[in-house]
């Protein structure tokens, strides 16, 4: 967790007494409700305390969780899986899929006695015992009668770039290590470094050296991409100053920096609008939360294409009282009620959560296109520094058997248009500063 200006207490979670008839695919079909999730779903928070969560993200219909563990081995650096084994069966119970994250801490180095981050061989062995346990169908699938249902992202070490305590080199080896692990269970498993948090607080591409550390794990698709955290702030990173404060350009900047030939995937388990200073009113937050969304979701790689894998809210389960007001999503905990930038997040999701996204024009146009068995999205970022187009003017071109045309903006529905007989639609002057959603059905 981290933040430009402020650092956020770790989430209080508690258990949503519900269950599904049948647990969640374990392959993530590529629709936006498959690439959304919220976290931390803590391995020693099971039970009562993780409701507000798992109500948080049945709310805007999400499908992931980031679950995290603190006690994932014991002194000796000896995995202890059986950590996992009650959050699993609840998120199981809930219909969320995890994206399992081992924590490590910089200030570990400095415990009595002290906690290094270990060793190539340690974490090869925390890699295989991870895969083989947690993976669809492993162990702890056979073991609970449940099939096609576990974890297909791992990752490890949360932010190391804001403490800049562990050695590179022992970072290098211990990623290396977790992924070569993980690989020898089933290559087709994806491993991450949890995320950093440093291009967004000072604009440090190089992540305060760990960008170049693993760089060659990236190169090598060991590591299948980067985890950016981005926090939006009206002083530190004020997305209304221009797409240079854009998940892109952070994006962009690093793999540049690290000298990248292979096209990673971008992914993002923490990103928000703080409701700081002359972001403080909810409804503005609440704008420009939803220009966060597609930002996160909209970003390309180098040929242009959608390369996201998932982008997830922080904190969707927090209430003031736990986080503080600037990430918090949620006006109360029990029950778990909305904030706005929650509202505005199933606002996307019941629109384009059965949806997958074909294309993202980040750099020139600010659109995107998102497709279902319904009909199609497109999105604007009709916002200064966000757009080539001028005057409020956006032509949609139309697809085969168009119907009705509905204008969203982040409150809801603005315009509702007719356009059986058209192959192209033009709004006029739409005032600037927003992001709109043009949803077309067919």
């Amino acid at each position: 967790m981290s933040g430009p200006s402020l650092r956020r207490p770790l989430g209080h979670l508690a258990l949503l007494a519900f269950l599904l008839l049948a647990g969640p695919s374990a392959a993530m079909d590529g629709t936006l409700k498959w690439r959304t999730g919220g976290g931390n779903i803590v391995t020693f928070m099971t039970g009562e305390r993780t409701a507000p969560l798992y109500e948080a993200l049945h709310y805007v219909g999400a499908k992931l969780g980031r679950m995290n563990s603190y006690g994932w081995r014991d002194l000796q650096r000896v995995p202890t899986p059986h950590d996992f084994d009650a959050a699993m069966m609840e998120a199981y119970r809930n219909g969320i899929t995890p994206v399992i994250l081992l924590e490590y801490e910089g200030s570990y180095q400095t415990l009595d006695p002290p906690q290094p981050i270990g060793s190539y061989d340690d974490w090869f062995k925390a890699g295989v015992t991870y895969a083989t346990r947690f993976r669809p169908n492993g162990d702890w699938g056979r073991e609970n009668g449940i099939r096609d249902f576990g974890a297909t992202i791992f990752s490890a070490v949360n932010e190391p770039d804001v403490q800049n305590t562990i050695p590179k080199k022992d970072y290098h080896d211990a990623l290396e290590g977790f992924a070569d692990g993980i690989h020898s269970v089933d290559p087709a498993l994806k491993v991450v470094p949890a995320g950093f948090a440093a291009c967004n607080i000072d604009g440090d591409a190089t992540l305060r050296g760990y960008g170049p550390a693993i760089a060659d794990l990236l190169e090598s698709g060991k590591l299948d991409g980067i985890d950016l955290h981005t926090y939006y702030n009206d002083r530190w990173y004020p997305l209304t100053e221009g797409r240079q404060f854009s998940a892109q350009t952070c994006f962009d900047r690093i793999k540049q920096t690290l000298g990248l030939t292979r096209d990673i995937t971008f992914y993002a388990t923490e990103f928000n609008v703080s409701r700081s200073a002359g972001w403080s009113d909810e409804n503005r937050a609440a704008s420009l939360f939803l220009t966060a969304i597609w930002d996160n979701f909209g970003v390309v790689g180098k040929k242009g294409q959608p390369i996201t894998a998932f982008a997830f809210p922080w904190a969707l389960g927090d209430t003031p009282e736990i986080d503080g007001p600037n990430y918090a999503m949620a006006t109360a905990g029990t029950p778990w009620s909305p904030e706005e930038r929650s509202k505005v997040l199933r606002r996307v999701l019941d629109l384009a959560g059965d949806m997958t996204l074909l294309s993202s024009d980040p750099y020139k146009s600010g659109t995107l296109h998102l497709k279902g068995p319904k009909g199609d999205i497109f999105v604007w970022h009709n916002r200064r520094g966000w757009t080539d187009l001028s005057g409020g003017r956006w032509t949609i071109d139309l697809p085969p058997g168009a119907t009705r045309l509905e204008l969203w903006g982040w409150d809801g529905i603005r315009e509702i248009h007719q356009v059986s007989d058209r192959s192209r639609f033009s709004f006029e002057a739409l005032p600037g500063g927003e992001t709109y959603m043009a949803l077309v059905s067919h």
